[in-house]
């Protein structure tokens, strides 16, 4: 697995090593406010558990990130709740109590060995304005799920690319989906030569919409990958009724990159 994420960050370390923080059992020498990231953290970890699958023993870290996004990452979870052979791919911190970020990364250096793999990573951390946040609203409010049919690396780009709109530039996406009922992205990275398509929208069942955390309520929102047909249709006739045509085909929002269109 180390070897999978080092195309991603070029880091890979246990549960949210860089800060202390993580699963480990609340003691009597951590603040309260140690404390009550910790209680967030673990009903998080219980609600994941519960829908979707054992969380691995070992969190995916975003190198250019330690010190931004402190105790949070990204999981590869079997997803046999969901059915067999099913994989999670999700985004695991942005609900966090320290959420939103008031750290920036700049001057990010990357190494890459011969192949072009990142292999190390490396930035200045500076303090910027904290983004907007609701009362109630559990850091930004959301975590960001993939959902496929295969054990692959291409999500975690994905989901690599929203930890960077959403933690460094505060893209507000929740937001943007609540607002537009769904959101459409063309052409994000997916490998060194890939680029899919996104549809970004709340959860439908019968998978969980949303989870209640001692800091606020979680929304789960799921992206689904959408050919270039159903792109242009979506313009013309909504993400709405596109994310219906999924519905109905079959297909959900279970991402798969092979598919024929629905439209």
């Amino acid at each position: 697995m180390k070897s999978l994420f080092n195309k991603l960050a070029g880091l890979f370390s246990n549960r949210a090593s860089e800060s202390g923080q993580g699963s480990a059992p609340i003691t009597q020498n951590e603040t309260p406010q140690e404390q009550f990231w910790q209680k967030v953290y673990d009903e998080r970890s219980e609600y994941y558990e519960t829908h979707f699958g054992a969380l691995p023993s070992e969190i995916l870290k975003i190198g250019h990130m330690f010190g931004v996004w402190p105790g949070g990452g990204l999981y590869m979870i079997p997803a046999n709740k969901l059915g067999e052979g099913m994989w999670v791919y999700t985004t695991f911190g942005f609900t966090n109590p320290d959420m939103p970020s008031g750290v920036a990364a700049n001057n990010v250096e990357v190494e890459k060995d011969e192949q072009g793999r990142v292999i190390n990573s490396a930035a200045t951390l500076t303090r910027k304005d904290v983004a907007a946040h609701n009362e109630g609203v559990p850091g930004y409010g959301y975590e960001m799920l993939m959902i496929a049919r295969e054990k692959a690396e291409w999500p975690l780009w994905f989901l690599q690319w929203t930890a960077n709109a959403e933690i460094l530039n505060d893209a507000g996406i929740l937001e943007r989906v609540s607002k537009h009922d769904g959101l459409t992205v063309e052409e994000i990275q997916a490998g060194e030569s890939e680029f899919i398509n996104v549809l970004i929208a709340k959860a439908q069942p019968p998978l969980p919409s949303s989870g209640k955390l001692s800091n606020g309520n979680m929304e789960i929102l799921i992206a689904t990958v959408i050919t270039d047909e159903e792109m242009r249709w979506s313009m013309e006739h909504g993400r709405p009724a596109l994310l219906q045509r999924l519905m109905k085909a079959g297909v959900g929002q279970v991402s798969d990159r092979h598919r024929a269109s629905v439209v």
